[in-house]
């Protein structure tokens, strides 16, 4: 039998699917039969072993309530994200940080005043 090889971005989509599914509360069995393909094919997906043909991505999507894009989407650490701006800052003077943190800070508020009056409590 062959050896099978992950690939990073099977790898992801099948964690993201696998995630997205199980969140859901949908069995492999339900999800393969609405997206049109075999249980075990999807449980190959979900192992990042194989990829799903492109024109079944929205059929996943629907099925997962979610966009495309959210399915291909991997989540960054705060930690990491943390680092890379750090290190990205460092080479600019404290005056320059400072500057431009404020306005991180300000894009932040914005975004979260559009994203309340969007979504009232």
């Amino acid at each position: 039998m062959a050896k099978r090889i992950q690939k990073p971005v099977m790898a992801s989509f099948g964690a993201i699917v696998a995630e997205r599914r199980r969140l859901l509360g949908i069995t492999q069995e339900i999800l393969a039969e609405r997206v049109g393909i075999y249980q075990e094919s999807l449980s190959r997906m979900e192992q990042g072993v194989i990829a799903p043909r492109f024109e079944r991505l929205q059929l996943f999507a629907d099925a997962l309530e979610c966009s495309i894009a959210d399915l291909f989407r991997v989540e960054i650490e705060t930690s990491e994200v943390a680092a890379m701006i750090e290190q990205m800052l460092s080479p600019l003077s404290n005056r320059e940080q400072k500057e431009i943190i404020e306005v991180i800070a300000k894009i932040i508020t914005l975004i979260a005043e559009r994203h309340a009056a969007d979504n009232p409590a």
